[in-house]
């Protein structure tokens, strides 16, 4: 009788002990934190370098020299520059440097060309 009189005093104890377990104490939690996004859209700044000093390109001399007109050549280029020393090209390796400088202009138009688009689309809208 007394152990029923023990487990009619600790069964509410129990149920409320039993509850509170099961909600995880859910009633003594303080509330959720709300949790604000907030989107900013941020644009690069990209600095646009200078473009670079123009090219200056020197002056170089061709001479013409044939069987005919070497001796007066000798004797006009010795008067004017001192020593002699020759450096021949044939015709068709002329043509090769005219043909080579013409693929580097190509190239560097085209490169100026990829620098332009660039920096046309890095330059904040209006």
């Amino acid at each position: 009788m007394q152990q029923n009189n023990y487990l009619e005093i600790w069964k509410p104890l129990l149920a409320l002990l039993l509850a509170t377990s099961l909600a995880g104490c859910s009633l003594f939690r303080n509330p959720e934190p709300v949790v604000v996004t907030q989107v900013e859209y941020v644009t690069q700044v990209i600095p646009i370098q200078p473009r670079p000093r123009s090219v200056n390109m020197l002056n170089v001399h061709f001479y013409a020299v044939t069987k005919e007109n070497i001796d007066e050549f000798i004797e006009r280029f010795e008067r004017d520059n001192g020593s002699l020393t020759f450096f021949a090209i044939s015709v068709p390796d002329y043509e090769n440097i005219s043909l080579n400088m013409g693929e580097l202009r190509r190239y560097i138009e085209s490169q100026s060309a990829v620098i332009l688009y660039y920096e046309d689309n890095i330059k904040p809208k209006e």
